[in-house]
């Protein structure tokens, strides 16, 4: 983790706790997100991640699929 920027370490953490309330079965919401981040002492996180993740990632069906979705890998050469 240490070779990780600021910005993927924050992304990273955002996304974590999405996956951390969605598979409790809590609501995705940025107010969520955050409280989560502060209980893990993620404090330093951006405020703009859990607002731009939980627009994206507000609906269940969403982060199911893309849990469910394979990743697109690269082109071959």
């Amino acid at each position: 983790m240490d070779a990780l920027s600021k910005q993927k370490k924050d992304e990273y953490a955002t996304a974590f706790a999405i996956l951390a309330l969605y598979d409790g079965g809590a609501e995705v919401t940025s107010e969520q997100i955050t409280t989560l981040l502060e209980a893990t002492g993620n404090t330093e996180v951006e405020a703009f991640y859990p607002i731009i993740y939980a627009n994206f990632m507000s609906d269940p069906a969403k982060i199911g699929e893309m849990i469910a979705s394979p990743g697109v890998g690269g082109g071959t050469l």
